[in-house]
């Protein structure tokens, strides 16, 4: 019996894009088309380059699988309708927020958000990674919507939604049994962006730091930024990832102190890693998290303060294992699997 066929659509062989592709083509015969948004300029010759290659290979598909909505998704999910394919879009976080004080998020610009309201309306199924992408109450600082998800953004979809959660491997990860004393590290991607440094809480990690000159606090993916740090702020570049592991496996705690997030994979991996998890109130962390670590409940320096110095005064090793078996209990790469091909075999 023959495979039946997907065209999956990404804009990034990222690590979880990467998982993904590794379930499906094990079940599915994969055409896989990125969606290259280095240069917005180009957009339009993107646009009729992707609308090309669907038009040659979506007669002979059984349907589409989209990572994230945005305009990627827009041609997509209209030619399915139009050629009668089943569409399915994975929702990853940005596309379901909006924050206008920093300028993030595909609802926060007129044209991405249009494209990405149709087509999350158009598609036949949504796979968001957390609850809190379908519609949430956001509560950790005020200078944007009380409420973030694509229903409040999008408050005419009647798209069925299903949650699957992201999957972690946890044999890549290990904890190393001589942690380095007050040792927080955080791993923050676009920092060169306008909204970077706000985004991941890089700025209330700089504050800090300056608090507690004792301990150190390693920025993974800092080196682009131009501003200056405390010197106990230590600033590295890009590590790959395979080599994250053996980084990350001595240091003591993970901070996640951003505005916005989906279902963040560096903070899992740092909780498998056995680092105990310090996150800000927003998305799936408080979720993912459970009773393993600290909550920021609001964007305060003075409350952020009282919890780096309770995470130090009881930090035992135990407190990372902790952190490292609820990963895997709750979100092994196994879950996600089964229910990722269960889901596509039943929709598409």
């Amino acid at each position: 019996m023959s495979k039946k066929r997907i065209i999956y659509i990404h804009v990034g062989l990222s690590s979880f894009v990467m998982k993904d592709i590794q379930i499906l083509s094990k079940i599915y015969e994969l055409k896989i088309c990125e969606f290259n948004l280095n240069n917005k300029i180009l957009l339009p010759f993107v646009f009729l380059y992707q609308l090309f290659i669907l038009l040659k290979y979506i007669r002979k598909s059984n349907g589409i699988l989209i990572q994230f909505a945005g305009y990627q998704s827009y041609i997509p999910t209209l030619l399915a309708n139009k050629f009668k394919k089943k569409c399915i879009i994975i929702l990853g976080g940005t596309d379901t927020v909006s924050f206008p004080s920093i300028k993030y998020g595909n609802f926060n610009k007129k044209f991405l958000g249009f494209v990405t309201r149709k087509s999350i309306e158009n598609a036949d199924l949504l796979l968001p990674v957390s609850q809190t992408l379908i519609e949430y109450d956001y509560t950790y600082q005020n200078d944007d919507f009380k409420k973030q998800g694509y229903l409040f953004h999008a408050p005419n979809t009647k798209t069925k939604v299903e949650t699957i959660y992201n999957g972690y491997k946890p044999d890549n990860w290990f904890i190393s049994e001589t942690k380095e004393e007050k040792s927080f590290v955080t791993i923050a991607a676009d920092l060169g962006s306008r909204f970077g440094l706000k985004l991941k809480g890089i700025d209330l990690i700089l504050k800090i730091a300056e608090k507690f000159k004792d301990c150190k606090f390693y920025i993974i993916g800092g080196n682009k930024l131009e501003i200056k740090t405390p010197s106990n702020v230590i600033l590295i570049k890009n590590i790959p990832h395979d080599k994250l592991p053996e980084f990350i496996a001595d240091k003591q705690f993970y901070l996640q102190l951003s505005i916005s997030e989906g279902f963040p994979n560096a903070l899992c991996e740092g909780m498998l890693s056995g680092c105990v998890p310090i996150v800000s109130n927003t998305g799936a962390m408080p979720f993912i998290i459970g009773d393993t670590g600290y909550i920021l409940k609001e964007k305060n320096i003075s409350y952020l303060e009282k919890i780096i110095e309770d995470s130090i005064s009881n930090y035992t090793l135990e407190k990372g294992t902790e952190a490292r078996e609820r990963i895997i209990s709750k979100f092994h790469f196994n879950k996600r699997e089964k229910k990722l091909i269960k889901i596509i075999s039943e929709n598409l």
